[in-house]
């Protein structure tokens, strides 16, 4: 998974057949790409014709508390901040989820530690910090479907964008055969905004080289922009198809402090891979 910074900026783009302003940070030069179009409503109809996966969530929440418990901080206070910040994002399921993990103990955590991440990187603190009025983040998630190798469970293709209030768009992976676009919004209290079979997505999978090998990618672009009066629009994630880029959660307006969008462990995590297994083989060209 690849990572490239943005500059904030505005052009005109089509929303429906009309024309609208976007305002940046907008995604770099040479994205596959010629248009804007608004398909919120497309893609949350395709997400309300899927089942509500509570097994999903748990799993979810949980591995979200314990990437933050287990992260190789500064000092405990450090990670006792970050699993406190995540809670008070995840809602209300999150103090029982962590009740439950620290009841089975922090060494019935199999996975690679940090909290399960494979592969991948975070950012440091001056870094996460370290932008004014937005924040973005584009870059390709290598998703192969299925994903091969001994994948029997969860499996996520991940990234955020700095922002402690951004939105999270993933590749999650159940075993072989159950791979979903995912969406959750840490600034909502709606939070689940889009679960898209990723067979329904054709339109807006390329094909990237890597080692001379092809393998199947979603170019996707994540954005966050503050105003002056501490105002939060959310623009983003957006998938982008070949002949246009779409976004199936557009701009809404929030409000929250300075402090509220840069402090906090969300956020800090750049694109990673995050596991639920204790040992993978031939799962390498996800981190390619």
């Amino acid at each position: 998974m690849a990572k490239r910074a943005t500059k904030r900026n505005s052009k005109k783009t089509l929303r429906g057949t009309s024309q609208v302003e976007e305002v940046g940070p907008l995604p770099p030069a040479g994205r596959p790409h010629k248009s804007v179009q608004d398909v919120r409503a497309q893609f949350a109809a395709l997400s309300a014709k899927q089942p509500v996966d509570e097994g999903f969530k748990a799993a979810f929440i949980e591995s979200k508390i314990a990437l933050a418990h287990t992260h190789p901080m500064t000092d405990l206070a450090a990670r006792e901040l970050a699993v406190k910040s995540v809670i008070n994002r995840l809602g209300s399921g999150a103090p029982h989820a962590f009740a439950q993990l620290m009841a089975k103990g922090v060494g019935s955590l199999n996975q690679p530690v940090p909290g399960g991440v494979g592969y991948g990187v975070f950012y440091n603190p001056a870094f996460k910090t370290g932008w004014g009025h937005g924040t973005a983040l584009a870059f390709d998630i290598v998703c192969p479907t299925p994903p091969g190798g001994n994948v029997n469970t969860w499996l996520y293709l991940t990234a955020t964008n700095r922002s402690a209030m951004g939105v999270e768009a993933f590749i999650s992976y159940n075993g072989q055969n159950d791979t979903h676009f995912r969406v959750f919004d840490w600034a909502r209290s709606d939070q689940w905004q889009t679960d898209i079979p990723l067979s329904g997505l054709s339109n807006y999978l390329t094909m990237e080289s890597a080692h001379g090998h092809p393998y199947s990618g979603a170019p996707g672009v994540e954005r966050h922009l503050a105003d002056q009066r501490h105002d939060l629009s959310q623009s983003g994630p957006a998938l982008q198809s070949r002949p246009a880029r779409m976004g199936p959660h557009l701009p809404v307006r929030l409000c929250a402090t300075d402090a509220q969008q840069k402090t906090g462990w969300v956020g800090s995590w750049a694109p990673i891979v995050e596991t639920f297994q204790p040992l993978y083989t031939n799962t390498s060209p996800m981190a390619r």
